[in-house]
């Protein structure tokens, strides 16, 4: 786990960020920008984000990086442009150039990855591995707030489509309602806010 000893979410509160589309439509801009460290997934640190309802910081950004070296290479400058930290969460094709990316960049680990399907009994999303990342990590899981996870309730922010195959959305609920404190996950279930 390179450089992930001296990542910002150690200690501090930590927004954690998804990218379901009813984060949108939500009123946590201000409480997500309140936090030490703000989190967020994939791709949704490149769509606009808004100041009421998504908040506009982004300190570090965890992604899925998949494709080939130059793929990855592109993938992770742009990342860079936009998060002091990029994490690798790539289950799969975990090399750049013949090397492994844990090497060159702070990345999950694939022990733990294993470890997680096992528990959900299926391949994990990015926002499930952040999940489990941070409470291995961080000083107090009570630290820990989650926005923008309806758990693919709506389309994400990115691609205006739900599909959560090859993923187990209800599996990945009830393990994230498990691990963080129930006040922490933030969001929109069934049209609520």
């Amino acid at each position: 786990m390179k450089n992930l000893s001296q990542a910002p979410w150690l200690t501090g509160t930590v927004a954690l960020v998804g990218n379901a589309s009813s984060l949108r439509s939500s009123t946590f801009g201000a409480l997500i920008d309140s936090h030490d460290c703000v989190i967020r997934i994939n791709q949704g640190a490149f769509v606009p984000l808004n100041a009421q309802s998504t908040g506009v910081r982004t300190d570090v950004l965890f992604m899925t990086l998949p494709g080939y070296a130059w793929d990855k290479a592109w993938m992770y400058g742009r990342g860079r442009s936009k998060a002091s930290m990029v994490v690798a969460m790539s289950p799969k094709d975990r090399t750049f150039l013949g090397i492994d990316m844990a090497k060159l960049i702070p990345s999950y680990p694939i022990e733990w990855h294993r470890e997680l399907s096992e528990t959900l009994d299926g391949r994990p999303s990015t926002g499930a591995m952040a999940v489990d990342l941070l409470r291995r990590t961080v000083s107090s899981i009570e630290s820990v707030h989650m926005f923008g996870f309806d758990f693919w309730v709506t389309p994400t922010t990115y691609t205006g489509i739900s599909k959560p195959s090859p993923h187990n959305p209800a599996a990945e609920e009830q393990w994230v309602r498990q691990v963080l404190p129930q006040a922490n996950v933030h969001g929109v279930r069934g049209g609520e806010v």
